[in-house]
């Protein structure tokens, strides 16, 4: 049972420890993947879009476009009609054609393995780069810092900023280091089913309602310029 009185620190303890009773497999939503490169391009296609219409759109991409060398050839015009169905598509569509391109000649057809190297790539952000290493090899190089985990450390106390630089930093005070690959996973999962944007919080499944500010009323950002921003969130690569 939760002990309103304890400091953030075991607090942030108790909560990872109760969203890890909620979801035991904490494994990425995203499917059709085969490859490091494509599952690193369904991370940029997720940006503001559900894993399920991601899964919707790569089988048809990764069945023309399986590698890099293909991809990088690919006529912009072409990824557009394959991915028309998610947010920012055509953003995407150019982000991922030379996020081949780069690959393919600078690192020679191989996804890197460090942020700084991942960050070269066009549409690839701290965010994404973060995410990539912690899914694919639980690497704790960082806490990935999307809309879902902003909105659940904001909810849940953990950090009053609206940066998600910041964000991830305040998480990674907060947790040790072994931890932050399931904090990113599970922060997510729990935003995207229990701690949703767009829920009352009379509706709300929060199991954190002791302390949560949204289900509180306490949320100091309500009625602020750039809270519908922060609530829903805005592109995060």
């Amino acid at each position: 049972m939760y002990n309103p009185t304890v400091n953030k620190k075991t607090r942030a303890k108790y909560v990872l420890e109760e969203m890890e009773k909620l979801f035991p497999d904490s494994s990425s939503e995203l499917r059709n993947w085969e490859t490091d490169f494509q599952f690193l391009l369904c991370i940029i296609l997720s940006a503001q879009t559900t894993d399920l219409q991601v899964n919707k759109v790569t089988h048809n991409l990764f069945a023309k476009y399986p590698d890099p060398a293909s991809l990088s050839e690919a006529e912009v015009g072409e990824v557009e009609k394959i991915l028309s169905s998610i947010n920012y598509y055509r953003t995407k569509s150019k982000n991922i054609v030379n996020a081949a391109k780069v690959v393919k000649t600078r690192f020679h057809g191989r996804v890197p393995r460090s942020v700084e190297k991942l960050i070269e790539i066009p549409g690839v952000g701290l965010k994404t780069a973060n995410v990539y290493l912690n899914s694919m090899y639980q690497a704790n190089q960082g806490v990935g810092a999307d809309t879902h985990v902003m909105r659940v450390s904001r909810r849940l106390g953990f950090t009053d900023s609206r940066d998600p630089r910041k964000v991830a930093i305040a998480l990674q005070k907060l947790y040790p280091k072994k931890d932050w690959y399931r904090v990113t996973a599970l922060f997510v999962l729990y935003g995207r089913y229990y701690c949703k944007a767009r829920v009352k919080p009379e509706n709300s499944k929060c199991i954190f309602k002791e302390f949560c500010t949204h289900c509180s009323g306490l949320d100091p950002y309500r009625g602020q310029f750039g809270y519908r921003e922060l609530l829903y969130g805005k592109p995060v690569f």
